[in-house]
């Protein structure tokens, strides 16, 4: 309950930092780093994969309504969605792999959001969406948003993680858990 209620927490106000902060601020290739979607990619490798689902779904539907959306009502929501049910899916080989996995896993969803939301578009028909655009978007949004993902990353685990319940905290005080048999 606290875990899920922190995780909402979470993307809630990466959302408003989207919206509200970076997207406002004047980026020297015009887009900025995706602060929500490293948040639900976060949240979805310390959950499980419909955890980071709802996560993307609602916070991709925030994204949506709030201003300066520009484009149709549950587009944001469908790729983000994907990407943190994807990513959640990827938990186990990954905790079991550590090191840098999170930050390819975290490069992986952006492409695969920005493309995404591209490919809905076309299926749209958004006339805004052109082969020439998504490439010359796609590098900078990825290079940006790795920028930050540190900053967005460890935070999120490290305030996931202090919410997960041991379930051997005790063993420690057994007499027979430190080699303490006797023989």
């Amino acid at each position: 309950m606290i875990r899920r209620t922190l995780a909402a927490v979470l993307v809630a106000v990466a959302v408003l930092l989207q919206t509200v902060v970076v997207n406002r601020l004047p980026m020297p290739w015009g887009v900025g780093p995706d602060l929500a979607l490293l948040t639900v990619v976060a949240v979805a490798m310390r959950t499980t994969a419909v955890t980071g689902a709802v996560a993307g779904f609602l916070g991709g539907l925030a994204i949506d309504i709030l201003p300066p959306a520009d484009h149709e009502l549950g587009r944001y929501a469908l790729v983000l969605c994907l990407a943190g049910y994807l990513a959640g899916a990827l938990r186990d080989p990954i905790s079991r792999a550590g090191g840098l996995w999170p930050f390819g896993v975290a490069a992986l969803a952006t492409a695969g959001v920005s493309l995404g939301f591209a490919g809905v578009g076309v299926v749209l028909g958004d006339p805004r969406v052109t082969l020439g655009g998504v490439l010359g978007v796609l590098p900078p949004t990825l290079l940006l948003t790795m920028v930050v993902s540190p900053f967005v990353l460890y935070p999120v685990f490290w305030m996931l993680r202090r919410t997960e319940r041991d379930d051997f905290r005790a063993v420690g005080a057994t007499p027979w858990a430190n080699g303490g048999i006797v023989r």
